[in-house]
C-alpha cells in the first residue's frame, strides 16, 4: 500500500495564512515557525514548504532574526554572549549564523558595559554590596545572564575597589 505524501492545496493554503499572521506578530526562525504550524496541526510536508516558501519569499531570514535578536537581547535585557547562544539555538538558528552575529555584536557592544548595565539593574541606585555571600550572588547572577567568568571578575573587581558608579 502506497502513502499519498502531497499536501492538499487547501492545506497548504490554510499553512500559508497561518504563517503569516504567525509573522505578522513577531519575527520567528525558520524551525520556529515549522514547529508552530505542527503544533497547530498542520503536516510535516505542509509545515516545511510553507516554511521553505515563507523564506524564499524573504519573509523569513535565520541571519536578520538572528541579529535583531542578539541586538534586542544585549540592549533590552542586558544578556551576554551564553544566553543569547543558548536562546539562539533553541530557535533552531545554525551555529554559523550564531558565531557571526555573536561577532558583530560583540564588536558593537561592550561585554563589561552590558554586565555592569545588568547590576545597574540589580542593585539599588548607589548601593554596593556589603559581603562577600552578596557579591558571590551578584556574580551569580551574572553568570546566569550568560556573561563569563573574567568579564564577571572585571566588573565585580571595580565594586570591590568602591569604583562602581551605578
Amino acid at each position: 500500500m502506497e502513502r499519498d505524501f502531497r499536501v492538499s492545496n487547501d492545506e497548504n493554503r490554510k499553512a500559508r495564512d497561518a504563517a503569516l499572521r504567525l509573522l505578522g506578530l513577531c519575527d520567528r526562525s525558520r524551525r520556529e515557525l515549522k514547529e508552530r504550524l505542527l503544533r497547530k496541526g498542520y503536516s510535516e510536508a505542509a509545515a516545511e514548504g510553507v516554511a521553505a516558501e515563507m523564506e524564499s519569499l524573504g519573509y523569513i531570514d535565520d541571519r536578520r532574526y538572528a541579529e535583531r535578536f542578539a541586538s534586542d537581547a544585549v540592549n533590552r535585557r542586558n544578556a551576554g554572549p551564553q544566553m543569547i547562544v543558548s536562546a539562539l539555538q533553541k530557535k533552531g538558528v545554525n551555529r554559523d549564523i550564531i558565531d557571526d552575529v555573536l561577532c558583530k555584536v560583540s564588536n558593537d557592544y561592550s561585554q563589561a558595559d552590558t554586565a555592569r548595565r545588568a547590576l545597574d539593574m540589580r542593585l539599588r541606585k548607589g548601593s554596593v554590596p556589603r559581603d562577600r555571600d552578596e557579591i558571590r550572588r551578584l556574580s551569580d547572577y551574572l553568570r546566569r545572564r550568560g556573561f563569563a567568568y573574567d568579564i564577571i571578575r572585571d566588573v565585580l573587581k571595580g565594586i570591590e575597589q568602591d569604583d562602581y558608579i551605578g
